[in-house]
């Protein structure tokens, strides 16, 4: 019986989730699976160190991290991590004895890294598959020891021929999200169960599992509309934001909604969903067949997540809050641009990314048993 370990980072949320995700569908197999915080499992103080320095780069120098991800493109600084996992080898050794791993899981690029400088120090026989939890392909993603990637990129093989690896190994299954409410269940039977105004014309405000994002500022900008609208605030683990918005005054009926384990109800229950580009909660919006507006994407990784979902036609992206408004008002008044907005994220969408990661990994498992075995 296989003992899978499934290696997280807790540095924004999504990483986490999709983890969750591939859990549950393990577990249903009959599967026995861990999840690992692995930066806090190795130390808190690294854990501390990365979330950290992670947030206060978007909160201050945004536009810095934003150029390190494209330097990466070009040049291999991120290397770098590989060097930094060696000296936590023996911590995750011990991890991976203890927990008698047989399959390796990663669905964080930093965390990937180290597993792969570990199976390469170690020689580890253990496969090592990596879940990518955003659309567009990084090269900071490839180590030869990888066995198999799993994306969400419709052009995961312009990428494979650009860095030379083999296109067998990569799966467009999607990023792992978990179950969704049923597609078929109108809108308003939603809202009717989520106690919101089930005829109200419905916005959702979203930053992540993190609460990041530009609230007050879309908020304001949203005053300018010209009829009054319903918006869900999703204020996820922010409890200072929480707050604040509690207290704010305008011109829509607003319900500021903590972190929930019903969030894609939510964004089932909304017409619109107003949001950075973070890989899961673009899937998920996807997924509920709820069009997007992107605004002020993280600088690197979310702007090329945009770039990517707009070529989809499935979100429009507003660089300014006037952009915002005008985009706003274009999609819920235009029926017709509304309607081929969904028509594409019927398209796109993937909702059993987990279930078919879960059914790769199980094949390429058995491959390798009969390979052994012969």
């Amino acid at each position: 019986m296989s003992q899978i370990s499934i290696f997280s980072a807790s540095i924004g949320n999504g990483h986490n989730e999709a983890s969750n995700a591939l859990q549950e569908q393990f577990q249903l197999r009959g599967d026995s699976v861990t999840v690992v915080d692995t930066f806090q499992s190795i130390h808190p103080l690294l854990h501390k160190l990365f979330l950290d320095t992670y947030l206060n780069m978007l909160r201050l120098t945004p536009r810095l991290w934003g150029k390190l991800y494209e330097y990466g493109e070009a040049y291999s600084w991120f290397l770098l991590m590989d060097y930094l996992g060696a000296f936590f080898s023996e911590q995750l050794y011990s991890t991976i004895r203890k927990q008698r791993t047989t399959v390796m899981i990663s669905t964080h690029p930093f965390v990937t890294a180290f597993l792969a400088k570990l199976k390469r120090k170690k020689r580890l026989d253990i496969p090592l598959y990596t879940v990518i939890t955003d659309f567009h392909l990084h090269p900071a993603y490839l180590r030869p020891e990888i066995d198999a990637y799993f994306t969400a990129s419709p052009y995961y093989d312009r990428f494979a021929k650009i860095y030379k690896v083999p296109l067998e190994k990569f799966y467009y299954t999607g990023i792992p999200i978990k179950a969704i409410p049923n597609v078929c269940v109108p809108r308003w039977k939603i809202r009717t169960d989520l106690h919101v105004d089930p005829y109200e014309k419905t916005v959702l405000i979203a930053g992540g599992g993190l609460g990041l994002g530009n609230y007050v500022e879309i908020l304001r900008t949203l005053d300018h509309l010209k009829k009054p609208i319903q918006v869900l605030i999703m204020t996820g683990m922010n409890t200072t934001l929480n707050r604040k918005l509690r207290n704010y005054q305008g011109k829509h009926r607003i319900h500021v909604i903590p972190f929930t384990k019903q969030f894609t109800a939510y964004l089932r229950a909304s017409d619109i969903v107003i949001s950075k580009a973070g890989g899961l909660t673009m899937s998920e919006a996807l997924a509920c067949e709820t069009p997007i507006i992107i605004y002020k994407p993280v600088p690197g990784h979310e702007e090329q997540n945009a770039e990517i979902l707009m070529e989809l036609g499935t979100a429009l992206k507003a660089e300014k809050k006037e952009e915002l408004v005008v985009l706003l008002e274009q999609m819920l008044t235009n029926p017709l641009l509304y309607e081929q907005m969904v028509r594409r994220t019927k398209c796109v969408k993937q909702p059993a990314a987990a279930v078919n990661i879960v059914s790769c990994i199980h094949e390429l498992e058995k491959r390798l048993k009969n390979s052994n075995h012969r």
